[in-house]
């Protein structure tokens, strides 16, 4: 692994043991040395890489993001960077999200320590100008990742949400949707559409996912449109005689590690489900992927989301990796204790 990085310390001591001594990440100066450490994680606890580099630095310059005060890296014995974690905001998720990146020579003690440093960050942003006193910090984890798992679980983290990774291949024969009267899919065209898009979006997720929340027009466009791999020709509504009443999101995040399409987001309008509506959108979507080129499609679902899980594996798609949501209270600090 390449990258050392300053000698200025940034550490803190935790639970009575020496604290790995964070630094500073600068994702102009670091951004490749990160993405080369997601790199080897994913093949250790994958067999395969899914990271991109556009993907890492989509995630450290998000909208709100502010590295300097967010993000940190965790050198080994070496000086070489064996870690890395920021913390951050996801329009229309409540709490905070800590992204954990480490690579196969971190220790539990690493991790331990860059979730020391995420778990600060969100107490010294409690207390603020709406008088939050508690807040909700998360970690999506592959099932692979021990290291990362046992220092989850060092820190609190639990109530695990699971969700199944899923791909299907689009180089061969597409499997057959029925077609059902009335309905249209297009594609982004203007600003109009994206509006149109949010609302399908909010009703959609409208207190069916774990952590979801409605958000704004403006912070989700905001998000959307510095996604990783965002491209609004690979994304489209639904109209069910001339309602919108579903949307499908495709990114390239995982185009130059895969050669695939990701599925970001897929939803129907609870009034409409149960009419094969799910799978006139994906049979849209699996057609524009191969008509791109893209040698397949990949997806991550919730495991309690029975119907949609059904439907992918109608149409061909396979489970082929497992990750849970694990989450933690992080409260304000009072009288020096968290």
């Amino acid at each position: 692994m390449t990258g050392a990085v300053p000698a200025e310390s940034l550490g803190t001591a935790s639970r009575g043991r020496p604290a790995p001594d964070l630094r500073p990440l600068d994702p102009a100066v670091h951004g490749d040395t990160v993405w080369e450490l997601a790199r080897a994680r994913d093949l250790a606890a994958l067999g395969r890489v899914e990271t991109t580099r556009e993907w890492i630095t989509g995630r450290l310059t998000a909208p709100g993001a502010d590295p300097a005060r967010d993000a940190r890296l965790c050198p080994g014995p070496g000086g070489d960077v064996v870690g890395a974690a920021w913390v951050g905001r996801t329009s229309g998720v409540a709490g905070r999200v800590v992204d954990l990146v480490l690579g196969p020579a971190a220790t539990r003690a690493d991790g331990s320590g860059l979730l020391d440093f995420a778990v600060a960050r969100c107490q010294e942003a409690l207390g603020g100008p709406d008088g939050a006193d508690r807040t909700t910090l998360s970690c999506f984890v592959s099932e692979g990742e021990h290291t990362t798992r046992a220092a989850l679980r060092d820190h609190g983290f639990g109530s695990p949400r699971a969700y199944d990774r899923m791909s299907v291949a689009t180089d061969g024969p597409l499997p057959s949707v029925p077609a059902v009267p009335g309905t249209v899919v297009r594609p982004l065209r203007e600003e109009a559409d994206l509006r149109a898009f949010h609302r399908a979006k909010n009703q959609a997720y409208a207190a069916e996912e774990a952590g979801k929340e409605e958000d704004s027009y403006d912070a989700w466009s905001h998000w959307y449109r510095s996604d990783p791999g965002v491209d609004p020709e690979q994304c489209a509504l639904l109209e069910l005689d001339d309602r919108v009443v579903g949307f499908v999101n495709i990114t390239d995040r995982m185009l130059d590690s895969r050669g695939v399409a990701y599925v970001r987001q897929l939803g129907i309008d609870p009034s409409v489900r149960g009419r094969g509506l799910g799978a006139v959108l994906l049979g849209w979507a699996l057609g524009e992927a191969r008509g791109r080129g893209r040698t397949g499609m990949v997806l991550t679902v919730d495991q309690e989301n029975v119907r949609a899980r059904a439907l992918y594996r109608r149409l061909g798609w396979r489970v082929e990796s497992r990750w849970d949501d694990v989450r933690r209270t992080v409260t304000l600090p009072r009288d020096g204790h968290g």
